[in-house]
């Protein structure tokens, strides 16, 4: 840095040279005066000059932890990392698992007091690193010790002495928060962020400067931060220490003598990562009073020179009209980035005072653009519940700083649902986030044209949420017209840009904010009532009544015809029937949510056709839970492609029995059996239970071989053995009936179904 006392630019010397031209006696006096009084201003001045560098280094230091708690609490909250986390199998999932381990390490990044980042999972025992990858806890006194975090009613808190678990012998202090994030007791895991004792030493060492010293200890009085590795430093520190904790003082400066030398003092107390920190700063007082000390040998040496007193007295007030203009250029060199001082020092001031100007306005504009991403999570903590314990008066304050005037307002919630994905060709789950990130857009760009505030949520599942705050004194008729005319445009823009079907729930309005979340159910679940066929459709809440009395008919004859042609392994026959089986719910109610659950219970009795079989599921299906998949699912279309795609055609797949040559050379020797007892009273059971298999599994092995049902292949020998003897015998048909296991009312509707004709037709045509 350059020396300020010794280098001095055109200012100075302009100022200079004026002074000398004006100077006279009574400047002479005025400068003798100066020297008496002055001293003691300029100490104050110093002193002054020094308490505001040391206020901005603590705020610095303040700022740096403010951030860290910030950043922890923003994780905590992070929907991104909830409770699924718990079910990861971090060998099976490597995908996931390598994304996880990238997070960590952008984590690592984020604030300079970071040195990395650690997940804990209770349930799983494993603590995932970004410098040490995924780890078991198989040792029992690290799993205590991890486990223990987890006790605290703190969500976020500071933590002394915390060792990585690939460096057992290298503790640290770090900051634990809580999985879920705030005060609930009951955590399924924990983010631990290791403190960079490096980076908090040199924040805290900025406090003081040249042989002071500076450290930070925590509410337990446990030393944080080292300031020096001198012992005779380390002897200073222990003795300020206890001089803090064992006096009460009622002033946080003091000066303080030690081993014959004066130190100015400064401590206080920072409340930041639910813990409570002091710092103290010690400066030694001829550090700070340097400048006082070679102003005086100036002035000693101006009175020497008596014959020079009025150059020497104008140099002198020269200085004093260019103090300011040093402190401010000292001001300003001693930030980091400071740059050096030019000729002209009011040119040099004026650069850096606009430089610290637009730095401020870009600090400005990144908080406001942090309010975004404030909001969206504060508005889906609300509407999913999780702020149940706050009132009103809090909800409102915490709104306010989110830049939301809330006084006075009414609260509205108007939930959006697109449909009609099954229309696009193999559309997949990254359309419907694209699909949803446009419509969302279209949305946020239609409502900012209006006055009110409103506030856009994606849920990433072709569904938009939007929450509206409108004037408190507006007609609630009147914010039903505006609501409505909004919708219209919603449908308008989105139908044209997107061309899909668009649902849209209005819910009631409310002056209480608590009621949000209950606003917010009930619009989203009046989504399932929408008509399932492909159209728009606009609903108010407060005209919305649930047709629960009307009588809903279930097809129950459809949905044994599926089974059975599901468990035999007739594919197109099956699928043919879910389709009509589809038609016949929407024809009784044209409401998805009908339609949906009609289409849950009939994959329940699928499965228990399933289990039935004999298969694994498990292994057929991959693992993958069914259930979930159809509950995603709103289209029928899409509902239809899932029943081909993930149930019916890897069940039918896993039915083939041409891989099992016994099954073949079985059903064959079968069909000798048949045609030998046709007359006899057959039976598919009494075969099945002969050939130790079950009824199901012997149908599906009988159709795929033969090309036709147990029943139609035994009817058609009949028929046959029927015709046989009606042209050789003189036999009635009575008599034929019974040798056949047949009623002969049914047997002649069989065989004039078969041959379009009856049995004494067939003879008379036949026999002549």
């Amino acid at each position: 840095m350059i020396n300020l006392g010794m280098v001095k630019g055109s200012f100075y010397r302009k100022s200079l040279i004026l002074v000398l031209i004006i100077t006279c006696l009574p400047v002479t006096l005025i400068s003798i005066g100066l020297y008496y009084t002055g001293s003691d201003r300029i100490v104050n001045e110093l002193n002054k000059a020094h308490q505001i560098q040391l206020k901005q280094s603590i705020q610095r230091l303040d700022d740096y932890l403010s951030h860290l708690e910030l950043y922890s609490a923003q994780l905590g909250f992070n929907p991104g990392f909830d409770i699924s986390l718990t079910e990861i199998d971090f060998h099976q999932q490597f995908q996931r698992t390598d994304e996880l381990l990238r997070s960590l390490a952008l984590m690592q990044n984020s604030n300079p007091l970071i040195s990395s980042v650690a997940l804990y999972l209770k349930d799983s025992n494993k603590v995932i690193g970004d410098d040490s990858g995924v780890r078991t806890l198989s040792d029992e006194a690290e799993r205590k010790l991890f486990q223990s975090l987890l006790d605290p009613n703190k969500g976020i808190y500071w933590i002394h002495s915390i060792h990585p678990v690939h460096l057992p012998d290298m503790a640290r202090h770090g900051v634990i928060i809580k999985l879920p994030g705030g005060t609930q007791k009951e955590a399924y895991g924990a983010f631990i962020i290791y403190i960079n004792q490096s980076a908090l030493n040199n924040m805290v060492q900025k406090l003081t400067s040249g042989a002071g010293v500076a450290f930070l200890m925590d509410h337990q009085d446990r030393q944080v931060t080292d300031s020096s590795n001198t012992e005779g430093i380390r002897g200073l520190e222990e003795e300020l220490r206890d001089y803090v904790r064992n006096d009460n003082l009622l002033e946080n400066t003091f000066v303080y003598e030690w081993q014959g030398e004066s130190f100015s003092v400064s401590y206080g107390k920072l409340s930041r990562l639910g813990d409570e920190f002091t710092y103290i700063s010690a400066t030694p007082l001829s550090q700070i009073m340097a400048p006082v000390s070679a102003m005086v040998r100036t002035i000693l040496l101006v009175s020497t020179f008596g014959l020079f007193m009025a150059l020497l007295l104008s140099w002198f007030a020269s200085r004093r009209i260019y103090h300011p203009i040093r402190r401010l250029t000292k001001v300003f060199q001693s930030f980091k980035d400071g740059e050096p001082v030019a000729n002209d020092e009011l040119a040099y001031i004026e650069r850096q005072w606009q430089r610290q100007l637009e730095q401020s306005e870009q600090l400005y504009r990144k908080v406001k653009q942090s309010i975004p991403s404030l909001r969206e999570g504060f508005m889906l903590q609300l509407l999913e519940g999780h702020l149940y314990y706050l009132s009103d008066k809090e909800l409102a304050g915490k709104m306010k700083e989110l830049d939301w005037d809330t006084e006075n307002k009414q609260f509205a919630y108007v939930a959006v649902q697109l449909s009609g994905m099954s229309s696009y060709d193999a559309a997949s789950e990254k359309d419907k986030q694209l699909i949803s990130f446009a419509a969302a857009n279209i949305i946020e760009e239609l409502c900012s044209s209006s006055r009110e505030l409103f506030h856009v949520i994606n849920f990433q599942d072709l569904s938009i949420g939007l929450f509206l705050i409108v004037d408190g004194s507006t007609d609630p008729i009147e914010i039903k017209e505006k609501l409505t005319k909004l919708a219209n445009d919603f449908i308008s823009a989105l139908n044209k840009v997107l061309r899909m079907n668009v649902t849209i729930v209005i819910s009631r309005t409310s002056r209480h904010i608590g009621e949000l979340p209950e606003l917010a159910a009930q619009t989203r679940q009046a989504l399932r009532y929408r008509e399932i066929d492909p159209c728009n459709q606009l609903i108010d809440m407060d005209d919305f009544l649930l047709a629960g009395h009307q009588p809903v008919r279930f097809p129950f004859e459809l949905e044994r015809e599926i089974v059975h042609a599901f468990s035999i392994g007739m594919e197109e026959e099956t699928l043919e029937r879910i389709s009509r089986f589809m038609q016949a719910l929407q024809k009784e109610s044209s409401t998805e949510l009908i339609v949906h659950q009609g289409m849950m219970k009939l994959l329940g009795s699928m499965w228990d056709a399933v289990l039935k079989s004999g298969a694994n599921p498990y292994i057929l299906y991959q693992g993958e839970d069914l259930y979930e998949q159809l509950q995603a699912i709103r289209e029928p279309g899409e509902m239809l492609d899932w029943f081909r795609n993930k149930l019916v055609a890897p069940f039918i797949q896993s039915l083939s029995p041409s891989c099992d040559p016994e099954l073949k050379a079985a059903i064959d020797q079968l069909l000798l059996r048949i045609r030998e007892e046709v007359q006899s009273d057959i039976s598919l059971e009494g075969y099945a239970e002969q050939m130790q298999m079950s009824p199901y599994k012997l149908s599906r092995a009988f159709k795929q071989i033969t090309g036709e049902n147990y029943v139609d292949y035994v009817t058609r020998l009949r028929i046959d053995k029927c015709k046989e003897l009606l042209l050789k015998t003189d036999l009635k048909i009575n008599d034929i009936a019974e040798m056949l296991r047949y009623q002969p009312s049914h047997l002649i509707r069989l065989f004039k179904k078969s041959e379009g004709m009856t049995p004494g037709q067939f003879r008379k045509r036949h026999s002549s």
